[in-house]
This record gives C-alpha cells, sequence and structure tokens, in this order.
C-alpha cells in the first residue's frame, strides 16, 4: 500500500513538473520559424546544389576539363566531356544531383573554383530525369559567380595571358646565309 502511494506521488510530482515547464514557455515568443513564410540564413560554406562558376570578369568558363571533380566523386554523379579540339576547354559537363550525396569533395578538389556549393537549396523535381543538370543548366551568371567568389571569400581567377602570334618563318634563302657568313 505504502508503494502505491509513493508511486502516486512520484507521478503527480512528474506531471507538475511538466507542466511547470510548459507554463513557463507559454507567454514566449515561438522559437521555431515556417519555412515558406521565412527563408532560413544560410552560412557561405553550407553545401547545396552545385554551380559552375564563370570569371566575373570575361565571363569565360573557369572549367579546364582537368576532371579531378569526376574522378573524386564517390557516387560518380560528374561527367566531363572535354573539347577533343582544344585543351582545356570542355564540351560538356553533365551532374546528377539526383546521385549526388553534396560531401564537397569536387569543390575542394578544383584547382579554379570552377565547381561550387550555392546556396540555393530548393531543387525538388517532378522526375529524376530533370535532376540531371547540364553545362547550361548548371552555369551561373556572370553577378553570381561575382557573388559567390564575394560571399565565399575565393581568390578570385586570374585573366588568361593574351595569345602571342604566330611567328613568322625566315625565308629559306635568308637563313643560309646566315649560317655561312
Amino acid at each position: 500500500m505504502i508503494n502505491l502511494i509513493k508511486k502516486t506521488v512520484e507521478g503527480i510530482y512528474n506531471i507538475a513538473l511538466g507542466m511547470l515547464t510548459v507554463i513557463k514557455h507559454v507567454g514566449r515568443s515561438p522559437i521555431t520559424s515556417s519555412y515558406p513564410d521565412v527563408v532560413p540564413e544560410l552560412y557561405p560554406m553550407s553545401r547545396h546544389r552545385l554551380a559552375l562558376t564563370v570569371n566575373p570578369d570575361t565571363t569565360e568558363h573557369l572549367c579546364i576539363a582537368c576532371k579531378q571533380c569526376e574522378r573524386i566523386c564517390p557516387d560518380t554523379c560528374i561527367t566531363v566531356i572535354p573539347d577533343p579540339e582544344k585543351k582545356g576547354v570542355i564540351k560538356e559537363f553533365y551532374l546528377d544531383h539526383g546521385l549526388c550525396m553534396f560531401c564537397g569533395l569536387c569543390t575542394e578538389v578544383c584547382p579554379t573554383n570552377c565547381i561550387i556549393n550555392t546556396v540555393d537549396f530548393e531543387m525538388s523535381e517532378y522526375t529524376r530525369e530533370d535532376l540531371i543538370y547540364d553545362i547550361e543548366k548548371l552555369t551561373l551568371t556572370q553577378e553570381q559567380s561575382r557573388f559567390y567568389f564575394d560571399f565565399k571569400e575565393m581568390p578570385k581567377p586570374k585573366l588568361k595571358p593574351p595569345k602571342a602570334p604566330p611567328a613568322k618563318p625566315q625565308p629559306a634563302a635568308a637563313s643560309v646565309e646566315n649560317n655561312k657568313g
């Protein structure tokens, strides 16, 4: 009988303790916010949708088709097809966001900071095929690229030096005279 009374008193005490916690929080404003109404503030290094940046000054692609992102990806969701005619230029770039686990390895290994994580986390689609992004869908505009270079405090890309004009070949007769003299 004493055990029953002891358990009843403990139960009433625990209920009162829970009610006291509820009463303390009744007058406070809510801590949580509804997502669609209030968009959360995202940190610069948060990992969300991947994108390709362009040079903010010249709007040319920063990708040099080194394929390091493709090799390091544990999910094999990146496909880089280089241009066979031009060295260091990409022809096609595909990224399957349906397979990607957003580990960030591709962004860390990229020597030109071409592939980055954006703060865009709203990527819902109706089909899996819509989650496969090509180079046009992945590429950011000049203003967006400038924002991410400033936002993430990444070093700005160096401008490529202009190509030197091809040297003019010397006539064969002039080179023979130089060898005799």
